[in-house]
């Protein structure tokens, strides 16, 4: 606060203290001073006083026609939207009011301000006037429009942003954090928050588990909204992705809808049938009844969901190695064969090496005589190597030379599993390759229990012991136990779903109870830093030691096996089996998720509408494949808007190499329509070689997600304006906008200075006091 006057400021205090003195002597002769009369006459002067010294407090106001303000217009689908009791829907609103050029809000605003013109759904645009709304855009990505509104406007003066929607977003919401770097935001929402009759799917997913012999399983709500009393049918088809195949329906229920709002949950279930990309629709409807008059819905656009499902490879090969016949080969082969995705080779050992004494062989026979008569002559070890079987080999070719020796041939392989067998059976660049085969393939590593395995296996020194999920060197000096204990689940094994055989808690409790006592199991020593313990064995005392734990080792993952005669588990009965062979499957499944293959191919979905596609190649040794190309062919399986029209090869192209990333590809697709699409990789080396393929699968469903929610999210655009320092609006509230935008802080600022005294408050209280005194004056006879 200044004050601008000519007085000196010892006249102003002169003539108040010259004043308040005469209104004091003018009481003083009274017999009944009142000090209250004399106060409120002083407060009078003092206020006339200050009137005279011209006090003004300075203001910081935009400088009129220099500042920004944007004009946000949401133009997509969602705006279609006629609320109850509405003859224009919501778009037609916002319409009008953008329009009324002549209007009192825009008059406004052009005369202290430059407006500027935009409109989104996927993307930003500017217009020059409002006219080319059209309300078809099939996505409103507020927060993607506001953030590029910001950018484009980065270098200028701008004041705020007026957002004309309905404020239900498709895109990712900004954070707090984020909004508080954007200028001021007026979300102006149009919409009733009365309820409009509507039926529509949400939340749609389906879940695959890693269990070869585990249903597919579909999620999703059914919201209904103002259907009352009406019926509704829910379908789920699988889709053709040739010309030769046909839609198949393969579920249908019916929904009764009770409530004015009713979510009802729907779970379908469907046995899986080998790998691969499946796709899948799902529709609602409302059943016409002729007793009963159907209500006309807001919208049918949310009223199905097109879903993908990648059950993953075909085929997963597992390499299966033991140091002797065993029955845990017995129960593990047999429970494998029952799965179609694992297919389990087996390299079994009948017998060590050897030195061979002339006395025990034929003249001139350099192979070890317990292949005689087998007719194998050229496959016959000799005396001084192991005697190996080898079991469903997929060709005569198949681990001929016993154990691989390179990347190339053990890297073709999803799994390893090694039972009770030394480490000295390996050479250290075998070693060395199941090393690199967990870190740098990717693949799984599966050590079972056995005298041989851990206690006299000697890998404290190997490749081997990095990659264990405990320390090597504190196990092997304990021998083998040969005493009675039970298997127990730890407290993270329960929540491992692979680590259970019943859904309920108490079911897998019983089994486990009924589990027997196993009498060969060894000391697995103390866990390593982010190894994971999943079940335990207990001893008669009490003594509790790990029985199986796991550890993620580079790009794959790691377990140990402490028992030893598991075997045992499927001994008792025809029950007891079928959980052995249920538990094998698992572990090997969980063995093999998430495998990293050769050729891989993944899509996303920006927030502007463009699909990215992304491959990457790698040799058989899995180091990037320098020297390839790749080819992409793009198939719609099948369209959201046109349901009728079957799978069509849209784009072929040879995918864009990554400059700074060999064996890496991308390309980007133009927007698609809503459908569900199929695309596939063929990597070739640059001599024409091919290297391998790849597909993946996604589903765009833009006008389903646009239609998500029909009420207006009035909660999220105050967020956004509490966040940026605007607020929220209605189409009623726009007289009041010029002014809130001129009480914010402006770019473009000027300061001015308004003087106090000039306020009608100032001299209504100096009249009031002066009034009042001459009141009390006047009642006790002195006026």
């Amino acid at each position: 606060m200044v004050f601008q006057t000519q007085t000196p400021w010892f006249v102003l205090v002169a003539i108040a203290a010259m004043l308040v003195f005469a209104s004091w002597r003018s009481w003083r002769t009274s017999s009944r001073p009142s000090f209250l009369a004399i106060g409120l006459r002083a407060i009078a002067i003092a206020l006339l006083i200050l009137a005279l010294a011209n006090p003004q407090r300075s203001v910081d106001r935009p400088i009129q026609g220099q500042n920004v303000i944007a004009l946000l217009a949401d133009d997509s689908s969602g705006m279609r939207i006629k609320d109850q009791s509405e003859i224009l829907d919501r778009g037609e609103h916002a319409r009008q009011v953008l329009q009324g050029r002549e209007s009192a809000w825009r008059a406004l605003l052009e005369d202290e301000y430059q407006l500027r013109s935009y409109r989104f759904s996927r993307s930003l645009q500017r217009v020059s006037n409002f006219d080319s709304l059209s309300f078809a855009g099939q996505s409103s990505n507020l927060s993607t429009a506001i953030t590029a509104l910001s950018d484009r406007l980065a270098s200028q003066p701008l004041a705020g942003v007026v957002v004309f929607t309905d404020g239900n977003a498709t895109d990712t919401r900004l954070s707090d954090l984020e909004l508080a770097q954007l200028p001021p935001i007026f979300p102006v929402v149009i919409g009733s928050e009365n309820a409009v009759p509507d039926l529509s799917l949400q939340d749609a997913s389906i879940r695959i588990s890693p269990f070869g012999d585990a249903p597919l399983e579909l999620e999703a709500r059914l919201q209904a909204t103002e259907l009352r009393s009406s019926r509704t049918v829910v379908e789920l088809a699988s889709l053709p992705q040739s010309s030769t195949d046909r839609r198949r329906i393969m579920e249908s229920r019916e929904v009764q809808i009770s409530e004015d709002t009713q979510s009802s949950p729907i779970n379908i279930d469907w046995p899986a049938t080998g790998g691969g990309i499946e796709f899948y629709q799902l529709t609602s409807r409302i059943l016409t009844d002729s007793e009963v008059p159907t209500p006309e819905e807001a919208t049918s656009a949310n009223n199905g969901k097109l879903l993908v499902a990648n059950r993953g490879k075909e085929n997963y090969r597992i390499l299966y190695l033991t140091g002797r016949p065993n029955w845990e080969y017995k129960f593990l082969n047999r429970s494998l064969q029952q799965d179609p995705q694992l297919d389990m080779v087996g390299l079994l050992r009948v017998a060590s090496k050897e030195p061979k004494f002339e006395f025990k062989s034929r003249a001139g026979e350099q192979s070890n005589s317990l292949y005689r008569g087998f007719g194998r002559e050229d496959e016959n070890e000799r005396y001084d190597e192991a005697v190996l079987i080898r079991m469903n080999t997929r060709d005569e070719n198949e681990l001929r030379g016993g154990f691989p020796n390179t990347a190339e041939t053990l890297f073709e392989y999803d799994a390893v599993i090694l039972d009770d067998v030394e480490s000295e059976f390996f050479t250290y660049n075998q070693l060395s390759l199941l090393r690199d085969f967990v870190r740098q393939r990717g693949g799984g590593l599966l050590m079972l229990g056995g005298v041989n395995s851990f206690e006299d296996g000697g890998y404290q020194d190997s490749p081997l012991s990095s990659l264990l999920p405990f320390y090597a060197d504190s196990a092997f000096d304990h021998t083998v136990f040969d005493r009675p204990a039970s298997w127990d689940l730890s407290r993270e094994g329960w929540v491992e779903p692979w680590m259970r055989i019943r859904d309920m808690e108490m079911d897998e409790r019983n089994r486990i109870s009924n589990m027997p006592l196993f009498r060969v199991y060894n000391t697995l020593g103390r866990i390593k830093p982010g190894a994971r313990q999943l079940a335990t064995v207990t001893e008669a005392g009490g003594e509790q030691r790990p029985a199986l734990l796991v550890r993620n080792f580079g790009s794959g993952r790691v377990a140990s096996l402490a028992v030893g005669d598991l075997w045992r588990w499927g001994m008792q009965d025809t029950d007891s089996q079928e959980d052995l062979a249920q538990f094998w499957r698992q572990i090997s499944r969980w063995l093999v998720k998430d495998n990293p293959q050769r050729i891989s191919l993944s899509a996303s979905i920006t927030d502007t509408g463009a699909t990215i596609l992304q491959a990457r190649a790698l040799n058989p040794s899995y180091q990037k494949l320098s020297a390839s190309k790749a080819r992409l062919s793009v198939t719609r399986v099948a369209s959201a808007t046109q349901p009728d029209m079957g799978p069509e090869t849209l784009i072929e192209l040879d995918m864009q190499p990554v400059s700074d990333n060999p064996g890496h590809f991308q390309s980007e697709l133009p927007q698609l329509d809503d459908g569900a699409y199929l695309a596939e990789v063929l990597v070739e080396e640059n001599s024409g070689t091919p290297a391998g393929r790849a597909e993946t699968g996604w589903t765009i469903d833009a006008l389903s997600q646009e239609f998500s929610s029909i009420s207006p999210n009035r909660a999220e655009m105050e967020r956004i304006a509490a966040a940026t320092g605007g607020q929220t609006l209605s189409l009623s509230d726009l007289a009041k906008l010029n002014s809130l935008i001129q009480s914010r802080p402006a770019p473009a600022s000027e300061t001015v200075f308004q003087p106090i005294w000039h306020n009608n408050l100032f001299f209504l209280a100096a009249l009031a006091a002066l009034l009042a005194e001459w009141l009390i004056r006047r009642k006790r006879g002195l006026a």
